[in-house]
């Protein structure tokens, strides 16, 4: 019996956990699958409100706006040529003061310089005279060479006889000596004078080489005197002025620098893709697709320079390293209205992007920096800028002319990832675009042959969930809220039930068929369309 009883108390021990576990097993089964959600159907009448606009063909012509800041063409740093105290500097001498070119503005000491070039006019007077006295030596001994000469011939021809006497024993040894040596001393005399001519020719070269060099000497001792006397090198304004009357200045001291007040720059940055449509215009190489046939448009540098002016068609080496030099307008907003300057695009501002902003710095150049004209109604204000002065804050507008088909649609239209919602037979598509320009309210996109086309609806209003061909209906903006009444007595009175344009809006989506509340610009049901009573509101 105790036996039996310790049998049956094991095989509870073993059967009761697996039971547990097949029962958890089956209820998991039972219990724990999710049941299938019946689809619910969308009826085929339902279809979100939306707000389009029309897609509109553009000329592909359109402007480049920039921020920009004026400065000086150029900033000429004038140092101290002479050393010397600062003996006279005139009133105009001041930082802010317009000069113009070759005007006096200060003065250095000029004594020293002065008795230099003195003293090198007295060297070469002196070095005229030598060379007088040189010139008579000269002579002199060309004409005691004349008569060397002749004594030697008489001498050599007594030699002879002399010697033709001794032949025939007609004279002694003595004699013939003595016609030798008479003989020897006229060459001798001779070969001294002649040497003495060399010397006096010699002396006379290095004095002509003295005189020549205090001549050099003069005219540098006179260029220092002329700079004694400091005038503006270019017509311009005095931006600093280091030096007052008595001061000392040495050789290479700064004196004051001015700017170039005749030709102005405009210092610029560009984006990658504002200088592609720039080298474009000038001629760069690219394929678009025309969208109504589908073929391809080839744009050249002989193509695109057809509808350029010569002095934008650029070739060969320049235009590889060089920016095209296209017509830009400086614009100054002052007092609501805006003054306006003629330039170009002339130059890169360095060789590559700026690493900080990744644009690329450039230069634009107001060759008439004076030439103001007026913008908008040319109505100006009281006071109008006299020129283009350095600092001011400018934008710089860069027409660009090209023939690229595009299509212009509202800012509204485009969506993340470059897509538009585009309308199809009351049907939503899904279109990706390629956006060329964004300006102001309006998008700037390139037409291809597979694309949207000029004259399709595109949706600008915002949709809660979008699917490609989900049904959609045009409407026209959802109309404002009429204000609330207010009685005499400061109290607010009830206002009538509100119109069907009034009523609920809401969008029911193409996945769950649930209704989401919608803003103004969204898809738009009506509650009274849809049975559902509506309310008063205050």
């Amino acid at each position: 019996m105790h036996r039996s009883q310790q049998t049956a108390g094991e095989v509870f021990r073993v059967l009761a956990p697996v039971a547990i576990v097949a029962l958890g097993i089956g209820g998991f089964m039972v219990f724990g699958q999710r049941p299938e959600k019946a689809p619910r159907e969308t009826p085929d009448d339902v279809a979100a409100a939306v707000e389009t606009a029309a897609i509109e063909a553009a000329d592909g012509d359109f402007t480049i706006e920039i921020d920009g800041v004026a400065l000086s063409y150029r900033r000429v740093t004038y140092s101290a040529e002479v050393a010397g105290r600062v003996t006279k500097k005139v009133k105009q001498c001041r930082a802010g003061h317009y000069v113009d070119a070759d005007e006096f503005l200060l003065e250095v000491d000029p004594t020293n310089y002065e008795l230099e070039a003195e003293r090198l006019t007295v060297q070469i007077e002196r070095a005229d005279q030598n060379l007088a006295e040189a010139d008579v030596d000269v002579r002199n001994t060309e004409s005691l060479i004349e008569l060397a000469k002749e004594n030697l011939k008489l001498e050599q021809d007594n030699l002879a006889r002399v010697q033709q006497l001794a032949t025939k024993n007609a004279t002694t040894d003595t004699s013939l000596d003595t016609a030798r040596m008479k003989e020897l001393s006229s060459r001798n005399a001779l070969r001294t004078l002649e040497n003495q001519l060399s010397a006096f020719k010699q002396r006379t070269n290095t004095l002509r080489a003295a005189k020549k060099l205090a001549q050099t000497e003069l005219k540098r001792a006179t260029v220092d005197v002329a700079r004694t006397k400091v005038s503006a090198p270019i017509s311009g304004t005095l931006v600093t002025v280091d030096v007052e009357e008595g001061d000392y200045v040495k050789t290479g001291d700064p004196l004051f620098s001015i700017n170039d007040t005749e030709t102005m720059e405009v210092s610029c940055q560009l984006r990658v893709d504002e200088l592609y449509w720039i080298w474009l215009q000038a001629g760069a190489f690219g394929n678009h697709a025309d969208p109504d046939g589908g073929k391809e448009l080839e744009f050249s540098l002989q193509a695109a320079a057809g509808r350029r002016k010569p002095e934008l068609q650029q070739a060969g080496r320049e235009a590889t390293f060089e920016i095209p030099n296209i017509p830009v307008e400086v614009a100054f907003p002052f007092r609501d209205t805006e003054y306006l300057w003629s330039g170009v695009l002339s130059r890169y501002d360095g060789t590559g992007l700026d690493p900080s902003t990744r644009t690329i710095p450039c230069r634009v150049r107001v060759d008439a920096p004076t030439d103001v004209r007026v913008g908008g109604d040319g109505i100006a204000g009281a006071v109008v800028p006299p020129t283009l002065f350095s600092g001011m804050y400018v934008k710089v507008r860069i027409p660009i002319e090209t023939t690229v088909p595009m299509l212009r649609v509202p800012m509204t239209a485009l969506h993340p990832g470059g897509e538009i919602w585009v309308v199809r037979d009351g049907k939503l598509t899904v279109a990706r675009v390629d956006v060329a320009r964004k300006e102001g309210e309006t998008v700037l996109l390139l037409a291809t042959a597979d694309g949207p086309r000029a004259g399709e609806r595109v949706i600008t209003s915002p949709l809660a969930a979008v699917e490609e061909g989900m049904p959609v209906k045009e409407v026209g903006p959802a109309p404002e809220l009429s204000p609330i009444p207010v009685e005499p007595d400061g109290e607010v009175g009830a206002t009538a039930c509100p119109s069907e344009s009034d009523t609920a809006i809401v969008s029911r989506t193409a996945s769950d068929g649930q209704a989401a509340p919608m803003s103004g610009r969204q898809s738009l049901v009506s509650a009274r369309s849809s049975g559902t009573p509506t309310e008063d509101r205050p």
